[in-house]
């Protein structure tokens, strides 16, 4: 989640994105690799991370396949489990050096999603297909200093290693499918109240996050928003889950138990073309679940 000229980061990140594809396998209508049928029916792994400020406790190797990645959040401030994939053969080394650069992240580094924003004492779980290979998981979200708490030391490298016979490698079934495109949400079908298992598919062509928040009464996304600037004063807004940075053709599931009322959806990443963020360019909205 990003929080405009106060990540110095996120117009960084902007040119990085420009050059994003993605290079995944040709896919079937659930995310799997296609003629997958029979391990879709599997269930994802669950691997459970623990946020505090500033670090997280999570395991250092996990199975390929088909993951549910829950994030307890045990800080005082928000935060998240940005998913980062390091390609090209690069390790944990190269990515702390990457980051004491300036300029834009390395093409290497590939973001794909991960657990988004869990308030305080909240936790949130999101769902992705995992390759082999060497990740990280950051939370680039500013604490009201206006430092980037990737920058405070929350960044935990971890291995993808092969997975286990019989692991899942598709994302499981969901209700709802939201579709991020610029710049927009476009819902499949309304929100109810209850359990939800929603798809989030980034049809670009920019790379996208999806922040869901549970609103004040009498509050938009746009009041959000502009609390995001400063992070002063109470939030007019609760984060209740969502996923990190996706780039093109990009999926991942995240669940949610919604009670009726106002929610906003909202879009930090930086535009490509002028290095605002995309809320700026319209990619926020307030929804009702009924």
């Amino acid at each position: 989640m990003y929080h405009g000229a106060r990540l110095g980061v996120a117009l960084a990140l902007a040119g990085a994105f420009a050059a994003c594809k993605s290079d995944r396998p040709s896919t079937d209508s659930a995310g799997a690799p296609a003629g997958s049928s029979e391990a879709a029916a599997a269930a994802p792994a669950t691997v459970t991370m623990t946020a505090k400020d500033y670090s997280f406790d999570a395991p250092a190797q996990i199975p390929a396949g088909s993951v549910t990645l829950q994030l307890k959040n045990e800080g005082k401030e928000v935060h998240q489990a940005q998913l980062v994939r390091l390609e090209g053969g690069k390790t944990a080394q190269d990515l702390m050096a990457a980051m004491k650069q300036h300029g834009p992240p390395p093409d290497w580094m590939k973001f794909v999603g991960g657990p988004n924003a869990a308030a305080p004492g909240h936790e949130v779980s999101a769902t992705s297909v995992l390759e082999p290979g060497n990740y990280a998981w950051l939370c680039f979200i500013p604490s009201p200093d206006g430092v980037m708490h990737a920058a405070k030391g929350m960044v935990r490298p971890f291995e993808v290693t092969a997975a286990p016979a019989g692991a899942a490698t598709a994302l499981p079934e969901t209700d709802v499918t939201v579709t991020l495109v610029d710049y927009d949400f476009q819902f499949s079908k309304p929100l109810s109240a209850g359990k939800h298992r929603i798809m989030i598919e980034n049809a670009g062509p920019q790379a996208h996050e999806i922040v869901m928040v549970k609103l004040a009464p009498g509050t938009t996304i746009k009041d959000f928003a502009t609390w995001a600037e400063s992070m002063k004063g109470p939030p007019p807004a609760e984060p209740v889950g969502g996923v990190g940075v996706l780039e093109q053709g990009m999926r991942a599931t995240f669940s949610a138990d919604l009670a009726a009322g106002d929610y906003g959806l909202i879009c930090f990443v930086p535009d490509v073309k002028d290095g605002k963020m995309h809320l700026v360019h319209g990619m926020m909205k307030d929804i009702k679940v009924s």
